[in-house]
């Protein structure tokens, strides 16, 4: 992914320095924000480097102030460009879905994010071959599939840096079980999860098998609260996503979260759950079809 000229690359660079400017930021008060060092925003901002992303530019942008309208408004630009190919990719195929990079916007700014998930593992939490499985079986070219995972670790940075927000993921137990991978990737996934739960400002809660009916919710949600802002809510369907403002509506996810909230295991009882399985995983050997192919064996 590379700027395919660079007086795009100068150009781009000059609007992302007025921006900067505009919300009275140095490049030293900036670089922790975006987790990216003071020379390579340096090199952005004159066009030395190029955007290596179309989350990069987001991210930088929205520490900026700018606001979600806007960060459309000049995607949409710099995807005219060009020849109406973009700067960065040269495939309508690898460009962020708007409902992806509205959440990304959203979420790297708000100061609280209750993650309700009910079959996967959640996206900020995946690691690399956990990914990697998930998009294994579509039909991608290797190149797009991989700038598809790179984004969704980038992604993760929203995580940490220097003023992260505050992040609860609740996830329903079927989704630890889930057999995505093989079972060192599961082993791997979960065990990454319990290193991020030493992290301040993450929380891992699990809706238990044992509650049965009482652990149905729905499908995924993010609750994103704000302390100068109202909250938002962002709904993930099966092929797109999308962002609920209406007071009302906002208000029945905070009852539904409550509910949630109400039957989910604590963080101590989480942590050993995660722990259980990341054991039973580490326990057992091989990939999901060895262990198919070996039950067929003894029968």
């Amino acid at each position: 992914m590379r700027l395919r000229s660079r007086a795009g690359a100068r150009e781009l660079g000059k609007l992302m320095r007025s921006y900067r400017k505009q919300a009275r930021l140095t490049l030293r008060d900036l670089s922790p924000l975006v987790d990216r060092s003071i020379t390579h925003l340096h090199r952005l901002e004159t066009g030395e480097r190029a955007v290596t992303s179309e989350l990069e530019f987001v991210l930088y942008l929205s520490k900026c102030g700018v606001s979600c309208k806007e960060v459309e408004e000049l995607v949409q630009i710099c995807r005219d460009a060009n020849d109406g190919r973009g700067y960065w990719l040269c495939s309508k195929d690898d460009w962020m879905a708007e409902s992806l990079r509205t959440l990304i916007f959203h979420e790297s700014a708000a100061d609280r994010v209750v993650n309700y998930e009910s079959d996967l593992i959640p996206g900020l939490l995946q690691i690399e071959s956990y990914i990697h499985a998930l998009f294994r079986d579509e039909d991608l070219s290797d190149d797009v599939r991989q700038v598809r995972v790179q984004a969704r670790l980038r992604r993760q940075k929203i995580l940490f840096g220097a003023k992260p927000g505050k992040f609860t993921f609740i996830i329903n137990e079927r989704a630890l079980r889930l057999e995505v991978g093989d079972y060192r990737t599961m082993t791997e996934q979960l065990l990454a999860m319990l290193f991020l739960t030493d992290q301040p400002n993450i929380s891992i809660r699990i809706l238990p098998a044992t509650a049965r009916h009482r652990a149905l919710f729905g499908g995924p949600f993010s609750f994103l609260d704000y302390d100068e802002f109202k909250p938002l809510v962002y709904v993930q369907g099966p092929l797109d996503g999308f962002i609920i403002e209406d007071e009302a509506k906002v208000e029945k996810h905070r009852d539904l979260l409550r509910r949630v909230v109400k039957v989910a295991l604590d963080e101590g009882e989480s942590r050993v759950l995660i722990a259980k399985l990341a054991d039973e995983y580490d326990r057992t050997e091989g990939h999901w079809d060895d262990s198919r192919r070996v039950a067929k064996e003894q029968l």
